[in-house]
Formats: C-alpha cells, sequence, structure tokens
C-alpha cells in the first residue's frame, strides 16, 4: 500500500506540477480545518477529542510532507513547462508551513488543560482562529483559481483573475497580525491568573494560530511571482 501510494503522488506531479500543489494544498487546509475544529473542543475541555484532533493533524501533516518530499526529488524542468522551478519550490515549502504551523498549534493545545484560562481569553482565541480560517478560506478559493489558471493554459484573463484576489488576502493577514496583538495583551493583562507558564503557553499558541495567516499570505505572494512571469 505505501509504494501504490507514492507511485500515485509521483504520477500527479509528472502529469501536472500545479495539480501536484493543488492537492498537497487539500491535505494543508484539511490540517488547518481539523485545528479549528480541535480549538473549539480544546476550549470547551473535551480532553478526548483534543487529543483525536491532534493526531489527525498530525498524520494530515505528515502526509503533506511527504508529497513536498515526492514533488522535490523528481521534479525536472523538462516537467515543468514555462514556469520558474525556484518559484515552484518555494511555493511548495511555504504552503507545507501551514500544516507545519497547524501541527504545532495543535501540540502547544495538549499540554496545558484549558480550565484555568479566562473567558475572555478563550473568546478572543476562537476569534483569531476565526480571522485565520477566513484567510485559509479565501487561499482555498485562490487554489481553485489555479484550476482554472491552468485548464485554459495560462490564460493573461484567468491570471489577472487570480492575481486580483490575492490583495485581500494580505488584507486579512494584516487583520490577523493587529488582532494577535490584540489578544497577547489580553493574555498579560490576566497574567496574576494564569501565571508565567500559562502566558508562555498562550502566547506560543497565539503565535502559532496567527502563523497560519502570515504563512497563507506569504504561499499567495510567491504564487504572484509565479504568475505574474507568465503574463
Amino acid at each position: 500500500m505505501p509504494h501504490r501510494y507514492m507511485r500515485s503522488i509521483l504520477n500527479i506531479f509528472v502529469d501536472s506540477p500545479m495539480d501536484g500543489l493543488e492537492d498537497h494544498s487539500k491535505k494543508v487546509i484539511e490540517a488547518v480545518d481539523r485545528l479549528s475544529e480541535m480549538l473549539d473542543n480544546y476550549l470547551d475541555g473535551d480532553c478526548g477529542k483534543t487529543e483525536e484532533l491532534c493526531k489527525t493533524i498530525d498524520e494530515l501533516e505528515h502526509d503533506a510532507d511527504k508529497m513536498k518530499q515526492q514533488f522535490q526529488v523528481i521534479l525536472p524542468d523538462s516537467v515543468v513547462i514555462q514556469l520558474d522551478t525556484n518559484y515552484l519550490l518555494d511555493f511548495l515549502k511555504s504552503q507545507d508551513s501551514i500544516a507545519n504551523t497547524a501541527q504545532d498549534a495543535a501540540h502547544w493545545m495538549t499540554l496545558r488543560p484549558a480550565a484555568d484560562i479566562p473567558q475572555e481569553i478563550k473568546d478572543e482565541l476562537r476569534e483569531l482562529m476565526k480571522m485565520s480560517m477566513k484567510c485559509i478560506r479565501s487561499y482555498e478559493q485562490v487554489m481553485v483559481s489555479l484550476e482554472k489558471v491552468e485548464a485554459t493554459s495560462y490564460s493573461k484573463i484567468e491570471i489577472h483573475k487570480l492575481v486580483e484576489q490575492i490583495p485581500e488576502i494580505e488584507r486579512q493577514e494584516y487583520e490577523v497580525d493587529m488582532f494577535e496583538i490584540k489578544v497577547l495583551k489580553t493574555v498579560f493583562a490576566h497574567e496574576n491568573e494564569i501565571g508565567g507558564a500559562g502566558v508562555y503557553h498562550l502566547s506560543r499558541l497565539i503565535d502559532n494560530i496567527g502563523g497560519i495567516a502570515d504563512n497563507t499570505a506569504h504561499s499567495v505572494d510567491i504564487m504572484r511571482k509565479i504568475l505574474v512571469k507568465k503574463t
């Protein structure tokens, strides 16, 4: 079964590098979807479901990582018709970092129970996750648009439509950054209640949840560079 799985990945990338990137994105996006679900369970105190979802995220990140490694190994210039190989690999690495960050956030949740987290912080963590998910949903639409770009043999019209979507993701990422600072201020305001270890734990969790939006914006910026070279 593992050999069959790896052959299927190879076939995807050899047939079309962009198809490979799109399939990889689906694993990455699913990992973030499961993280959003995990955060809700974590803040609600459901330790069993939290641990279960953490394992699921580990598996998704591992699958995405295997796909990334195979892409890096088998990507010859001859396969990538008029596309910059270095930019493609940079994009893949950046996209993969979204899943890595989701995995990091998941593991930080398993280190300390949420019982002592003040409700104000819980509410803001949920909002931060919701904002990062908006970036992911916009990113998902970019990947759908990428399919149209490829289907039209890199039509300048379709490239332009895709590139026009990118500033909205960058705007969303900026809003996440600003809200991150707000949540951190709230955490430090409750330092006497949660202690130094609690502050550190939540700060790392906040950084990782917000990092999903950062990595998403970085990925679409690289995608813009890839496509602009085609126009």
